[in-house]
């Protein structure tokens, strides 16, 4: 879901930076660079249009982190109960992240730095291409991890909050309905 939300606001953005472009094959050239997005980001782009290009990079970037940050929480719902629907499993991730936007904040600021591009490139440049994508996917699970502890935070936050428990059975009771 999060790489289709991606896609529609990529396609957005880029008919709003882009939809002045009369030459058809520049405007394909970019059309098709802009379904590659995220992969595409690194130059060259079309010659003549680098102010579009960086005003489209730097929105991209902001919806993307924002997409990112809303879906951060919502793999972690949509596997705990698959019987919701897309947008149920969306307002329960708002609510979550919001109910402890302080650390959810935190976290997507240290992920983005560790496993941003800038990272990638320096550890390639230090240890090696194959190393360093072996240590970005290591701290990338770690993130992965840090969202299911956030998530079990905020679920024992909220269920406090409202005077029930959530603790061991609870636990028990989300892995049983798993199998």
């Amino acid at each position: 879901m999060r790489w289709a939300v991606r896609d529609a606001l990529t396609q957005i953005l880029g008919l709003w930076y882009f939809g002045e472009i009369e030459d058809q094959y520049s405007f394909f050239k970019l059309f098709v660079r802009l379904k590659l997005m995220p992969f595409s980001i690194l130059s060259p782009w079309i010659r003549g249009y680098e102010k579009e290009i960086s005003g489209f990079l730097f929105a991209w970037f902001l919806t993307d982190t924002l997409v990112a940050f809303i879906f951060a929480v919502d793999a972690w719902v949509a596997i705990v109960d698959s019987r919701r629907t897309g947008r149920e499993i969306m307002k329960e991730g708002c609510y979550l992240i919001s109910t402890m936007l302080n650390q959810a904040i935190q976290i997507k600021c240290f992920e983005a730095i560790f496993c941003g591009s800038f990272v990638r490139w320096a550890l390639s440049r230090v240890c090696g291409r194959i190393l360093a994508m072996g240590i970005q996917s290591v701290v990338e699970v770690y993130f992965m991890v840090a969202w299911l502890i956030f998530y079990f935070a905020v679920r024992c936050r909220d269920a406090s909050s409202q005077g029930r428990r959530f603790g061991r059975r609870e636990l028990e009771g989300l892995i049983e309905g798993l199998r």
